[in-house]
C-alpha cells in the first residue's frame, strides 16, 4: 500500500471532489508541489499538498481524518506549511475554500490569511462560494 493510497483514502472521507490515488501520484512528478503529512501510530491522519513556484504558493489540499479533528493536527500542518515556505523565501500563499467551511476558514484566519475575493457559486454538490484567501509574507 502506498502512502498515496492512504492520502487518496482521507481524500474521499473529506472531499466531494476527491483526488484519486493516480492524480496525487502525478501531483508528485513536478518538484514545485509539496506534501507534509500527520502521523500518529502508524497512520496518516492529516496531509497538506501545496505548490510553490517562483515564490508564490497555493495551498492545494488540507485534510485531517474525520476521528483525529479537534486535536490541532491541521494548524500543525499549517505551520509546517508556512515555516518551509518562509525558509524557501516565498512572497505570498494563496488558497480558496468553501465559504461554508466554518472551521477551515476560521483556521486559515488564525494564521492570519485575508480573503481577497469571492467566486460566487464555485463549487458543486454541494453549491457554495469559493472564498479566495492570501497571506504575504514580504
Amino acid at each position: 500500500m502506498s502512502i498515496f493510497s492512504d492520502i487518496a483514502k482521507l481524500e474521499s472521507d473529506n472531499f466531494s471532489d476527491a483526488w484519486s490515488e493516480k492524480s496525487l501520484e502525478d501531483t508528485f512528478e513536478y518538484d514545485y508541489n509539496h506534501l507534509l503529512m500527520e502521523k500518529r501510530d502508524g497512520k496518516v491522519v492529516g496531509y497538506v499538498i501545496y505548490s510553490d513556484v517562483q515564490g508564490d504558493a497555493e495551498l492545494l489540499r488540507i485534510a485531517v481524518d474525520k476521528s483525529y479533528r479537534r486535536r490541532g493536527i491541521a494548524s500543525i500542518l499549517m505551520q509546517n506549511m508556512l515555516d518551509e515556505l518562509v525558509e524557501s523565501g516565498a512572497e505570498r500563499v494563496s488558497l480558496e475554500v468553501r465559504a461554508h467551511n466554518i472551521s477551515t476558514v476560521t483556521l486559515y484566519k488564525k494564521f492570519g490569511f485575508v480573503d481577497i475575493f469571492i467566486r460566487e457559486n464555485y463549487y458543486t454538490e454541494p453549491e457554495d462560494d469559493a472564498l479566495i484567501f492570501q497571506l504575504q509574507f514580504t
